[in-house]
């Protein structure tokens, strides 16, 4: 037997097991097999009749009014109790090197706007910022000259809740 005969009874079991390994039809595609026991012949001649407008809920959500949190107010003697009147037409004479309070780093800038009104109302601090350094938005307190003055603010904003507060060196203002 020479090399081409032999070849050619391999070939034939081997091409009887890739013929036979094919799926069949039938069981490819059972939705047809399901609407065919329905006795539906045609799957775009099926309706839809379920009617969902009968199941919709009207949902009213009420805003919960914000409690004021008047005991924190009251343990720090150090600090002004009342609130603090800023001029808004200050202008920035210099920036210098100096102390901040990082309070939150975040994506959203929402949670941002609400953590620097929650830091600006709880401490009667005026300079609470808002700083984009993409891609994350940093509420940061204080312009302080004085290490221990931030750390004082820090050790504030921590027994106030703020978990996550920590002095950081940055180019703070200076206000005329």
């Amino acid at each position: 037997m020479d090399r081409r005969t032999i070849l050619f009874w391999l070939s034939i079991p081997f091409s009887f097991i890739l013929i036979s390994c094919g799926t069949s039809t039938g069981s490819r595609y059972p939705q047809e097999q399901v609407l065919q026991k329905a006795g539906i012949t045609d799957s775009n001649s099926f309706t839809e009749n379920f009617d969902l407008t009968k199941y919709h809920a009207k949902i009213d959500l009420k805003e919960k009014a914000k409690q004021e949190d008047s005991s924190s107010s009251n343990v720090w003697y150090s600090y002004h109790l009342g609130p603090i009147v800023t001029d808004t037409s200050q202008t920035i004479i210099k920036t210098l090197p100096g102390y901040r309070v990082l309070v939150l780093s975040t994506d959203n800038i929402d949670e941002a706007n609400s953590m620097r009104s929650d830091v600006y109302f709880k401490t009667d601090h005026s300079a609470v910022y808002v700083i984009f350094d993409p891609p994350f938005y940093k509420v940061e307190a204080g312009d302080f000259t004085n290490r221990n003055d931030a750390q004082s603010l820090n050790f504030k904003l921590k027994q106030m809740g703020f978990k996550d507060v920590r002095v950081i060196n940055e180019t703070i203002n200076k206000y005329r």
